[in-house]
């Protein structure tokens, strides 16, 4: 179903049409931060356009081409280049936003992709699938910069791929199990293995974001986390190619990643976490992609990024809050099952702890509680928690934004929960809805916010100081 003021991709599209056009964040070698500005363009040989100034008159510039990871799945060509104001690509009538000029007022998304197969075919604007309504509602909100908890493309990672016509279960580092994943180092069997049925490629990454998300991309810049289905088993590829904050442009902290073959003895990628200081606002981006739900593989490197955390949060700029950015969470709630083991429990036997490799990271080198605020996704579900101990409160709160299109967790709705283990006590609020969050910094006050529904329509309302902070931090609307 084509969507309304939305480029078609066709069989018969023309070389060198502007399909996508988007920019992103990303810190450079100096510890400041630049505006990539990203045009993708069909056809994997296209020539690379020139950026005007979106307002007034002024120079243009060049863009110069991302290395194509595979041009025969993405024939497509992607062109950046550092912008200092908005922009559009010349001669088309596509804006690309600038650097914000502050970040008081950001959209947050996550698990935005789609299923086919259980979501009513995945149609735009569905019900089952409201992705565009989402995008375009927060859009219409005018935010300052939209971050993604990660998780772009579902209907494109599938489970199983077959090999060489031999089926098996994809490496996707334990989702929520207690799979083999977590116990395999690699060589592992993944989606660009090769002889495989089904590697990653671009019509996917379109048709599950880029083509919904037309509108947000265009209404401000993004910050980006990179879920466990962007690994390089997955949809890995496309996610360096298309959406990674690295680049081989000028005074830009690391270069263009790319996947390793999936057969060698390295197959993975740690992104190092990078820091990027905003008016009147700090982010740490880390990559947890490949932390374990449950298991340890991989716990050592967690080890490391966390003393890497230590080191950005003690350079922050004085006086500016923290919030950490990272798919999977480091504290998230879930209804136990008969795979959960006791020791991840609460008193109750009803609620299972995640995430087993983050938290164990962070008790042998503490640095979550330097964060006024945690954003993550991963779950299919919104939840919202805060934790105490004898009777303050201890360290951020945790948001969970992982209901913005892939189909939702059933069971998340039980919550409000509140329970104590150990000397900590949780509480919080899970709702079983689609959305996304508006979320305002209030310096030292803290934080402030709201769960939307597609329509933009107020869901729960949330903030550091919520009257209602003996139940966490988010309480459900009026």
């Amino acid at each position: 179903m084509a969507v309304l003021g939305m480029p078609v991709v066709r069989g018969d599209t023309t070389s060198g049409e502007v399909l996508s056009a988007y920019s992103i964040l990303a810190p450079t070698s100096r510890g400041g931060q630049v505006t990539i500005a990203r045009v993708i363009l069909q056809g994997a040989a296209s020539a690379c356009p020139k950026l005007v100034p979106a307002i007034g008159d002024g120079a243009a510039i060049p863009t110069q081409a991302r290395a194509n990871p595979d041009p025969a799945h993405f024939d497509i060509q992607v062109c950046e280049a550092v912008v200092t104001t908005a922009m559009q690509v010349q001669g088309r009538d596509r804006r690309l936003p600038g650097p914000p000029d502050a970040a008081a007022h950001l959209a947050v998304i996550g698990d935005s992709g789609c299923r086919p197969g259980s979501q009513g075919g995945c149609q735009p604007g569905s019900s089952a699938w409201p992705l565009l309504d989402i995008a375009n509602a927060a859009a219409r909100a005018d935010p300052d910069i939209v971050l993604h908890m990660g998780d772009y493309n579902y209907r494109g990672t599938p489970g199983k791929v077959a090999i060489n016509g031999k089926r098996g279960h994809v490496y996707d580092a334990g989702d929520n199990t207690d799979s083999v994943g977590c116990t395999l180092a690699g060589p592992y069997l993944g989606q660009n293995s090769p002889g495989s049925d089904q590697p990653d490629q671009w019509m996917n990454w379109w048709l599950d974001f880029f083509q919904p998300a037309t509108e947000l991309l265009a209404a401000a810049p993004w910050i980006v986390a990179r879920g466990n289905h962007e690994l390089c088993s997955r949809a890995g590829p496309g996610w360096f190619y298309l959406l990674d904050p690295g680049s081989d442009l000028p005074g830009v902290a690391t270069g263009q990643g790319a996947c390793p073959p999936a057969e060698s003895a390295e197959p993975h990628v740690f992104g190092r976490p990078y820091r990027l200081d905003l008016a009147g606002l700090s982010i740490v981006v880390m990559d947890s992609a490949n932390a374990c739900d449950r298991g340890s593989l991989h716990q050592g490197h967690f080890d490391r990024q966390f003393q890497a955390l230590r080191t950005l949060v003690d350079a922050t700029p004085a006086q500016s809050p923290r919030w950490l950015l990272t798919h999977r969470p480091i504290w998230a709630v879930r209804a136990a099952d008969a795979s959960t083991a006791p020791s991840t429990t609460d008193p109750s036997g009803q609620f299972a702890l995640i995430n087993q490799t983050l938290q164990t990271s962070d008790q042998r080198h503490p640095v979550a509680g330097a964060f006024d605020l945690v954003l993550s996704g991963h779950l299919h579900t919104f939840e919202a928690i805060g934790r105490t101990r004898d009777g303050l409160p201890a360290g951020p709160d945790q948001l969970i934004i992982g209901n913005s299109g892939i189909e939702l967790d059933p069971g998340q709705d039980r919550m409000p929960f509140s329970f104590a283990v150990g000397q900590t006590g949780w509480a919080g609020l899970g709702l079983h809805a689609f959305g996304y969050m508006e979320l305002r910094p209030r310096g030292e006050a803290g934080w402030t916010g709201r769960l939307l529904d597609p329509e933009g329509k107020t869901l729960a309302t949330c903030g550091s100081d919520h009257p209602a902070r003996k139940a966490g931090p988010c309480a459900p609307a009026d």
